[in-house]
């Protein structure tokens, strides 16, 4: 059965459903804590089986997160996608391809990892607070996925709702004067801080810019006495990770429909 959260709904089964995935979870919580219950941003469902929580839903737009246990069925969440229109899926690989076989669409796939090498403790003056609009232009700048599925006032908008509420941290990194690479904590939960957005512009590529931003973001993450975890995006840049000590913990699936 799914359940919309309200003031009176099970609050304590969404943050349950939350940590069945780390990284989907504390997106869907920080969401949460983002806009709460009433604002028409954004919505949150507990999906509950045999009267235990099996997924927390957090829907945007016609985007939906899910944070599923391994044995969640697809067939409720499937009816809710095609009844809400929902055109893109992001959730563990398993029931991204349980919700294909029912829903059809195109997939991707690639690894959740998780930071397992030693204390992050260089220095980096040339990381700083990320300002907005050219945060924005080094992402649309840096790939072909921030170009088609952002628009600036839709991502600035959620990004001030959640800078302005200490839920995430975005920040730049400047070369010779320009702002040319850009990565966020983008959520966290009680355990984990989540990396995302990690971009370099083309013309600066191949420096190692990618790679010393993520690191920054470790450092801050573990100053916070949390464990930083990302998804890779594709599997070639799982390698690039690796090298900074991440490793694969499962495999993510984005289904498009």
């Amino acid at each position: 059965m799914l359940i919309r959260l309200s003031a009176g709904a099970p609050a304590d089964a969404f943050i349950t459903a939350c940590g069945f995935d780390r990284i989907y979870g504390s997106k869907a919580l920080t969401a949460m804590r983002a806009y709460g219950w009433e604002d028409p941003r954004a919505e949150f469902y507990v999906l509950m089986e045999s009267g235990a929580p099996a997924a927390a839903l957090y829907l945007a737009g016609a985007v939906l997160t899910l944070s599923a246990a391994p044995e969640a069925g697809a067939g409720e969440l499937a009816a809710f996608i095609r009844a809400r229109g929902v055109r893109e899926v992001d959730t563990h690989w398993a029931l991204c391809e349980a919700l294909q076989t029912l829903l059809g669409g195109v997939t991707e796939r690639s690894y959740y990892m998780v930071y397992r090498g030693g204390a992050v403790e260089e220095a980096f003056p040339d990381i700083s607070t990320g300002d907005v609009e050219k945060v924005f232009d080094v992402l649309q700048r840096s790939h072909e996925y921030y170009r088609t599925h952002l628009t600036f006032e839709t991502w600035s908008a959620d990004l001030r709702q959640k800078l302005d509420r200490g839920l995430m941290e975005l920040y730049q990194l400047t070369v010779d004067g320009e702002v040319v690479g850009t990565g966020c904590i983008v959520s966290e939960d009680d355990e984990c801080g989540v990396i995302a957005a990690v971009a370099v512009v083309p013309e600066y590529r191949h420096r190692g810019l990618g790679s010393r931003i993520s690191r920054f973001l470790v450092r801050r993450i573990q100053e916070k006495g949390k464990t930083p975890r990302l998804i890779s995006g594709y599997d070639a840049v799982a390698e690039l990770y690796r090298k900074i000590g991440f490793e694969p913990c499962g495999r993510w699936g984005e289904l498009y429909l």
